[in-house]
């Protein structure tokens, strides 16, 4: 039995993990900034959508900031202790991620509710459309910059990211239409209807919202089930079986596990009961092909590939 780790060169990962913190060092400032800014807005004009946008902003901000932290972890290979290194804690932060801006939109749509109940609240919705398009107008900014870096380094912490941003962006827009409209409203016959435009802005936001950090939980929670991504094994089994049928083996095997950007692959190739042991040249020749037909672009991935006479070990 033998083990091959077939991974990217350490200065290549480096690199990269270098540029992830960055940016995303970049996103903490920047929706920290913006997230204070639209709190203390929100605060001053009276409106509970725009103070939840900003509180929403706040828990992304710690979500990026951890991160950031796991990131520096990831940077640092593996040890002693953590001998598959550290990618396994990003999808555990995409489910915590995930589930805390999942309680975030529950407890918005509970607020927006009691707020319905108690007739509403008026507010000055002309400042309130100005601010949110210059907002909606900064996110959407940040979430072209960060979408492109994270296609590029195959980040998912870029990914969600990137998520948030856009989220943020269509909430300011959403919230900038709704503003403007609830104006017009108030000027016109309708003016009595002006006080439940915030809270209803409140609950629609909240709705739009909830499907996004549930992609994100599900997401996470494949990764951390250690699900085995279909199309990859479906390519994995059918290298294994060229492979054996290639190099006079009877019979193939394989497993496959993802964890973050972390890819575990196991082939097994059966030879016939009986056969004389084969040079240790032409199973690292074996090995080398297989390895080359998979073409795993992933940033780290374990690839082992057994040999047996006994299909017991399959």
């Amino acid at each position: 039995m033998a083990t091959l780790r077939d991974v990217v060169s350490a200065a290549e990962d480096r690199a990269d993990t270098t540029r992830e913190q960055r940016l995303l060092l970049t996103s903490i400032v920047a929706v920290a900034g913006m997230a204070t800014a639209t709190i203390a807005f929100g605060l001053w004009s009276g409106s509970s959508a725009i103070t939840f946008d900003g509180l929403y902003s706040f828990v992304d901000v710690g979500m990026t900031w951890l991160a950031l932290i796991i990131l520096r972890l990831i940077a640092r290979g593996d040890d002693r202790r953590f001998q598959f290194g550290y990618w396994h804690l990003e999808p555990l932060l995409g489910f915590v991620n995930g589930a805390v801006l999942a309680m975030a939109c529950a407890y918005a749509f509970a607020d927006g509710l009691a707020g319905l109940r108690a007739g509403g609240r008026l507010i000055d919705f002309g400042p309130g459309a100005w601010f949110s398009g210059v907002m909606a107008a900064l996110g959407l900014a940040m979430w072209l910059y960060i979408r492109r870096s994270a296609v590029d380094l195959r980040s998912e912490f870029l990914v969600i990211d990137a998520r948030g941003w856009l989220m943020g962006a269509g909430l300011s827009a959403g919230l900038c239409a709704s503003f403007l409209i609830a104006g017009a409203v108030s000027r016109s016959g309708a003016a009595h209807l002006a006080p439940f435009v915030d809270p209803t802005v409140l609950l629609i936001m909240s709705l739009v919202l909830l499907p996004f950090p549930l992609i994100t939980l599900a997401r996470a929670g494949r990764d951390i089930l250690q699900i085995a991504p279909t199309g990859l094994s479906d390519r994995v089994r059918e290298v294994a079986r060229e492979a054996a049928e290639a190099h006079g083996f009877v019979e193939s095997g394989s497993h496959v596990a993802r964890s973050g950007r972390q890819l575990f692959i196991e082939i097994t190739l059966v030879a016939r009961s009986g056969e004389e042991a084969r040079a240790f040249a032409e199973l690292d020749a074996i090995r080398d092909a297989i390895s080359e037909a998979l073409a795993v672009e992933a940033p780290g991935h374990w690839l082992t590939i057994d040999f047996t006479a006994d299909r017991r070990w399959l």
